[in-house]
């Protein structure tokens, strides 16, 4: 290897551990290794034998940063739902190319709702928590709940004289998932809570997106929500920016069914003499 080829692996040895260690938030530029490697004479080997541990270091840290929030965010950790798996050759319809694109997440940007309608066993669940994921990996923090858990908190919180704090914990997330929509009915006081958390996330700055599962038609949300003018109110701040998917067909539930046939034959009864 030339000198100019050694003094380029060099160059870019010394920015790849800069790199390494501003992804550790450690206070490091090019510049510092590159003292140390002139100041040490040190070489490949040895510039090496310092750029592997703050690469693996680096690989855990981020590592860190992702599996920590899912676990804050709800999402599920173990055998986590990915757009791969849930089988879009299935999917078939005028739109379908839009349901394609949804595994590069570029509503929070958008500020775009999702909504996922449809009945039972049409992949909604999964799909809101596919997204969810890759929202995460991008850095956008990211929260998952079931509507019934979010009238709890709500009900809670309201109790506690918290609500506050709890529209704070719904407002803050990039990414909020609200799944089955329809599953519970808000009361009132529930139902203005709701449009408030809402209209602060429409109101936010930066990245932003609900995503919304639903079994129930928009139409027939009326008699989910509770109140006057909350609901109208919320539903045209949701739907105001949306891509809203009304899936039909066949369920994917039981496709790993196997249906084994089997009978039983009479006894043998035996005549004694």
């Amino acid at each position: 290897m030339g000198s100019d080829s050694r003094e380029a692996a060099a160059e870019g040895a010394y920015a790849t551990i800069g790199d390494l260690a501003s992804r550790l938030d450690v206070g490091i530029d090019a510049g510092e290794p590159a003292g140390l490697a002139v100041g040490r004479d040190l070489g490949d080997e040895e510039l090496a034998a310092i750029r592997d541990p703050f690469a693996c270091l680096a690989d855990r840290h981020h590592q860190a940063t992702i599996e920590m929030p899912l676990r804050l965010g709800r999402l599920p950790g173990k055998a986590p739902k990915a757009f791969g798996s849930l089988g879009f050759p299935r999917i078939r319809g005028r739109d379908a190319a839009a349901l394609g694109k949804l595994p590069s997440p570029s509503n929070p940007h958008a500020r775009k709702d999702i909504a996922l309608m449809g009945p039972g066993g049409m992949g909604k669940a999964h799909l809101a928590q596919a997204y969810g994921h890759e929202c995460r990996a991008r850095g956008h923090k990211t929260h998952c709940l079931k509507a019934g858990e979010l009238r709890d908190k709500l009900a809670k919180a309201a109790e506690r004289g918290d609500a506050a704090r709890a529209l704070g914990t719904l407002v803050r997330p990039s990414c909020l998932i609200a799944g089955e929509v329809g599953r519970c009915v808000f009361d009132r006081a529930r139902t203005d809570l709701l449009f408030d958390v809402v209209d602060r996330r429409h109101e936010r700055e930066g990245p932003s997106t609900l995503v919304l599962t639903s079994n129930t038609p928009v139409n027939d949300w009326d008699g989910l929500f509770t109140g006057d003018d909350a609901l109208p109110c919320a539903l045209d701040r949701m739907f105001d920016k949306a891509s809203a998917f009304v899936m039909r067909g066949p369920s994917f539930r039981g496709a790993g069914c196997v249906t084994l046939s089997v009978e039983s034959v009479p006894s043998v009864t035996r005549i004694q003499r």
